[in-house]
Formats: C-alpha cells, structure tokens, sequence
C-alpha cells in the first residue's frame, strides 16, 4: 500500500495563515486586556464588557471607580448621555436610586444638589422632588439643624431668612404658647423646658439637694451637680467681695401651681404670661434653675452681685437664662435674677456667642 504525500502548501499561502493568526490573536488582545483593566478596576466583568462595546473604555478606565456605575450600567434606567452625572454621584442602597436620580437631573438638580438631597432626605420626601423642582430645598437642607418633619411648618412661618426661619420653628415660636407641646420625660442638665416643651407627668427630679445655709436664707434646694456648682460659685465671689444668696429653686408641680394661681388672682394672666409659667413648663421644676439675690440691694439688677454673675456665672456653668435681648424667643420678659444651671460647655457657647438656651438647644442638642 502507497504512503500519501504530505500535503505541502506554497509559501505565500503560509505567510497569509500566519498573519490571520496575528490577526487575530492581536485584534482579541486589546478587548481582553481592556476588560481585563476595567475588571481591575473593580467594574465587575459584565459592565466591563458592556462599557467597552460601547467604545467607553478610555472614558472609564480614566476615572475613579463608581459604584452606581457598576450597579446599574446594565440597567433599562441607566442612561448613557448622564455619565458624567452619575460618575459625580454618591451611590447609596435606596429605594429607586437609579430612577429618582434621573428623575431628579430631569427635573433641574445639580449632582451637588442631589448629593445633598440623598444625604439628608427620605425616600418619601425625595419622591416629592422628583415630582416638582423646589427651587430653595437646598437652601432649607444646608442648615445644620434643619428638620424635614417641620418642612411644611418652614414653609407656612417663613421670615424671610431661611436660617431665622429654621431655628425658630424648631424652637416652636410657631405655635401658640402651651399649646402641643414637647413632653419631656428625661433628666439632663441640658434638657429644656419652657412653653413648648412640658415635664411629663409625675417627672422626677433626681439628687435633689438643699443648698448650704451660708449661701441661702432657707430651704432651698436644686439638684446635686448644680448645688455644686452654685456653692462654688458664691464661695469664689465671695472671695471677690461679692454676696450671692438663693432666694428661690427647686419647685415641685404642687408648689408651681400655687404660685401660678397666686399671681393670676393679684397681678392677672397678661402678668403670668409674662413672669410666671403653668406647671409643667417651669424651668423650677427640674432642679436647675435658681433665683439668686443680694443682701446689698432688694433690685438684684442694680446690685454689683448681678454684673459680677452676668459676666461670670458661665464658668461654673450657669447662664441668664431669659435676658431682655431674646424675650420673643424665651417668651418670658426678663429676670435678672434667674439662673440656669447648663454645664460649662454649654454655658460658655451660651456666654460667647450671645445666645439664649432655646437657640442653644434648638442649634445642638434637639437632634
């Protein structure tokens, strides 16, 4: 039986083989090495190989990796003419992400905007916008303190200064006095009560503590921390030449209502509206609040007593709790002789940047 030949091609048939393999081999080369990048650069393998039949690669893998890209790349909502957008934005695990931002772009929002928008607001909320541009939302939402549950509250009292605005309606100086208020039922030396905000029934002052004799005329009492407080302090302005005294403190709900009762029938309600707080809503009833007097002279504000307090009473951590430069915020007229003990921290903001405690707490503490 005869062998067969081998089958021998011509050369220029295996020089054109060989530059099909090149071919080849080169033009799958550069696809693999692009996805191969991109993969790297954490896009997973799917939206690399979709970013780089779209002809995205050099877009891409020039930039930083961005999750909502890799999420959503293949998504029906993704849209190709707001990559820019979506490479800017901040992906978060939301409801409808993809399809509100889009939405949102639509509607006017810068990607700042939106970043801000998502850092700050509900879903819910954030389905409003998606509806119709509130050209000022941002400027609502900058606000430190802003609150999106009083937005409609915001809204209705505006000012004309967004700021004013905000921390006013945290306060409650929307509201008439008394009226829905906030029920407190914790104990803290910062804790607030006034017209807006109200003890909770049977609330329970703890530590309560008489005040020594040498620097009271009787019974008087206040919590622990704050009785230190005071008695350092007298003891210190006493070294100074200066005399501080107790005159009031501490009242329980009973005690409070009595007195509201008294001034009603001698002075009548326009006075207790502006001196005297129903029970409930007196700062007295928590143990941190203290009238102070002076044996040199029956008006403690023209005694030296009272300048040396004012100027100095923060450092042990107590302010002037109703001075006459924020009666329409306190809602009470002022009372050189009251006194709230709040902690030094919060006593020196207070006593530096000219604040009253509702502004204090409405701008730290009511989060």
């Amino acid at each position: 039986m005869k062998k067969k030949k081998a089958v021998r091609l011509r050369w220029p048939f295996r020089i054109l083989i060989v530059l099909i393999g090149v071919t080849v081999v080169v033009s799958s080369y550069y696809p693999i090495r692009s996805i191969y990048k991109l993969c790297m650069h954490n896009y997973s393998f799917d939206t690399s190989l979709r970013i780089y039949r779209d002809g995205n690669y050099p877009y891409y893998i020039n930039k930083e990796y961005n999750e909502l890209t890799n999420l959503y790349y293949k998504s029906k909502d993704y849209q190709k003419d707001k990559k820019d957008e979506y490479m800017r934005i901040t992906y978060l695990e939301r409801d409808n992400f993809l399809p509100n931002i889009n939405k949102l772009l639509d509607k006017g929002y810068s990607v700042d905007d939106i970043n801000k928008i998502y850092s700050k607001l509900s879903d819910s909320f954030i389905e409003k916008l998606t509806k119709e541009y509130i050209f000022d939302i941002i400027k609502y939402i900058d606000i430190d303190y802003f609150k999106e549950e009083n937005y409609d509250r915001y809204l209705k009292y505006f000012n004309g200064n967004y700021q004013k605005t905000v921390l006013y309606v945290n306060i409650g100086l929307d509201k008439e006095y008394y009226t829905d208020p906030n029920i407190v039922d914790t104990f803290s030396i910062t804790m607030i009560v006034n017209k807006y905000n109200k003890l909770s029934d049977g609330f329970v002052v703890p530590d309560i503590t008489a005040i020594s004799k040498d620097f009271s005329d009787g019974e008087t009492y206040m919590t622990k921390e704050a009785v230190d407080a005071f008695e350092n302090m007298a003891r210190d302005a006493k070294a100074q030449g200066y005399d501080l005294f107790a005159n009031s403190a501490y009242r329980d709900h009973d005690k409070q209502q009595r007195l509201w009762d008294y001034y009603l029938k001698l002075y009548g309600k326009s006075y207790n509206d502006k001196y005297v707080a129903l029970p409930g809503f007196s700062e007295h009833e928590t143990g941190l609040a203290i009238d102070i007097k002076s044996p040199h002279n029956s008006v403690f504000k023209n005694s030296k007593e009272y300048k040396w307090v004012l100027n100095n009473g923060y450092k042990y951590g107590f302010i002037h709790r109703y001075p006459s430069s924020k009666t329409d915020i306190t809602g009470i007229s002022t009372e050189s002789w009251h006194f709230r003990y709040v902690g030094v921290e919060a006593a020196t903001y207070i006593y530096e940047h000219n604040l009253c405690f509702e502004e204090y707490y409405a701008m730290f503490l009511d989060k």
